[in-house]
């Protein structure tokens, strides 16, 4: 594994950005230039954004190596999961399916010490209830898989948690800072809030960016 994983890395309090969905050169590049603190690749194929795990050996190698590239998986078999970790592909599995406690388990028993977050499609407050349940090292707060838009963001007004969690889903430069100062995440975690015609821009990802740094 790379010699800062992670969990390791010293959290100095600001809002954690992740920008997801990269699946071209020019988006490695943009990433590379602007320095968020994650890179989100998927592998899900009905997605457009999908990437083979081929494609992620050469993004790998071209992502600076001080980002951490996390692995958008949905359903995949854990020990697929397990394998590019310990390929050091990916530094974190991000699962975003029906993925249960029993398959946690089991890629922490075939990869001891990775981190693995947990995406949760959020359509009531009992969904957010069942999150207090999860061994996730993070929980992503989502709409769904790659819809674009906000969840209920009103569910979240009493809410508290003891989980250290992303916001997901419908995040732009427009509505960035009102989510932060009203709901205090860990990360941000932003897709097509950053595209132009379902493509990565450059300069939306560069503002973003500045946007929640400037805070």
């Amino acid at each position: 594994m790379r010699s800062q994983n992670a969990n390791q890395m010293v959290d100095s309090g600001q809002t954690k950005i992740k920008i997801c969905g990269l699946y071209r050169d020019a988006d490695i590049d943009a990433v590379n230039q602007y320095q968020p603190d994650y890179a989100g690749l998927v592998f899900y194929p009905p997605s457009h954004r999908y990437v083979t795990w081929e494609q992620m050996k050469d993004f790998r190698e071209k992502l600076r190596s001080e980002i951490p590239a996390v692995g958008v998986c949905v359903n995949l078999p854990v020990e697929e999961v397990a394998a590019h970790l310990k390929e050091d592909l990916i530094q974190i599995a991000q699962l975003h399916g029906t993925e249960d406690e029993a398959y946690m388990e089991m890629l922490r028993s075939l990869v001891p010490g990775c981190e693995i977050w947990k995406a949760c499609k959020i359509r009531s407050a009992e969904d957010l209830q069942k999150i207090e349940n999860s061994s996730a090292d993070r929980i992503l707060l989502d709409n769904g898989y790659g819809t674009g838009n906000c969840f209920d963001w009103r569910l979240l007004k009493d809410w508290s948690t003891k989980h250290s969690f992303l916001l997901a889903g419908g995040l732009q430069s427009e509505n960035i800072k009102e989510a932060i100062n009203n709901f205090a995440p860990w990360g941000v975690d932003i897709s097509s809030g950053v595209e132009t015609d379902k493509k990565k821009d450059p300069d939306k990802i560069r503002k973003i960016i500045e946007q929640v740094r400037s805070k």
